[in-house]
């Protein structure tokens, strides 16, 4: 087999990974169609498919998903041992009380850094190095968290929180010609879907409600971006109670019905196995579990 071109597999690892062929263009400097060339040239070079094409978006097939999985271990794997060997790069001073954290978009946005203060006054000797991540397979991260869809029974991760879903919209939205006061009343009101419009169908459906056209309302594959809009009055969204809860307690999301479905899906902490004694990763962790039942408490959870 003829090594495919290295240019089609950074461009195939960045359009998998924001899960945009327009995204990829962006950061790599090329246009969509270039992107939608180098990616079509690889395919051809590996015979096999890579991207299923839909009319308005594309997905990863199971192979390309974890082609990609895997590129961006190999990826990562470079960028440390580059970082390593440069002599431009910034060594920080006491890098070892660094706690390295990555955590999916909407934990790190939406839950994790309004409470970071907490931590950082409970013990100023430690700093952070926070990133994002779709998954748990930062190579760089003390700790990853992370949600899955299925239980997870590795002894390298650690349970954190079920999966609980519930309705959210701006206040603005109970109140006019259409309040929202029990599921059917949604037939009124946008709904603001996350990726996909299964989980409203399989909320509504749950529900009782048959007489909605769920397939309206727009899609967003951004889940703070589905909660920024519920929040200016945009529609009804569906959140996990980790996206929500400040937002209500600020007064800028309610949730117009007394209803949680409990998901199979539950966050995850993982640990790499080589940080246990780690300065502050003890100290870390347990703060991050007395927090959870708090959390727990708070949306009435226990």
């Amino acid at each position: 087999m003829t090594f495919p071109s290295l240019n089609a597999i950074r461009v195939f690892e960045a359009a998998a990974r924001l899960g945009s062929l327009k995204d990829a263009a962006t950061e790599m400097g090329l246009t969509s169609s270039a992107v939608s060339r180098h990616i079509r040239s690889l395919e051809d070079a590996l015979g096999a498919q890579l991207f299923n094409r839909g009319f308005r978006e594309v997905t990863l097939t199971t192979r390309g998903r974890d082609y990609a999985r895997r590129l961006r271990e190999a990826f990562r794997i470079i960028e440390t041992a580059t970082e390593d060997a440069s002599v431009h790069s910034q060594i920080r001073p006491n890098r070892s009380k660094y706690i390295v954290l990555s955590g999916e978009t909407t934990f790190i946005n939406l839950w994790l850094m309004d409470r970071l203060a907490k931590f950082r006054q409970l013990h100023p000797e430690f700093e952070f190095e926070v990133s994002t991540s779709t998954s748990d397979d930062n190579p760089k991260a003390d700790l990853s968290v992370f949600s899955a869809f299925e239980e997870k029974n590795d002894p390298a991760l650690k349970p954190l929180l079920p999966l609980s879903t519930m309705a959210v919209c701006s206040p603005s939205l109970l109140q006019g010609a259409r309040p929202l006061k029990v599921p059917a009343d949604l037939a009124g009101h946008r709904l603001l879907h996350e990726g996909t419009t299964a989980w409203w169908e399989e909320w509504l459906a749950q529900e009782g409600v048959s007489d909605i056209d769920v397939k309206g309302g727009a899609v967003f594959h951004d889940p703070t971006l589905v909660i920024r809009e519920a929040v200016n009055g945009g529609g009804v969204a569906l959140a996990d109670t980790i996206m929500a809860e400040d937002l209500m307690k600020r007064g800028h999301l309610v949730s117009p019905f007394p209803i949680r479905h409990r998901l199979t899906a539950g966050y995850y902490l993982k640990q790499k196995p080589s940080v246990a004694s780690k300065p502050g990763i003890r100290q870390f962790r347990d703060w991050l579990f007395a927090e959870i039942e708090q959390h727990k408490r708070d949306m009435q959870l226990t």
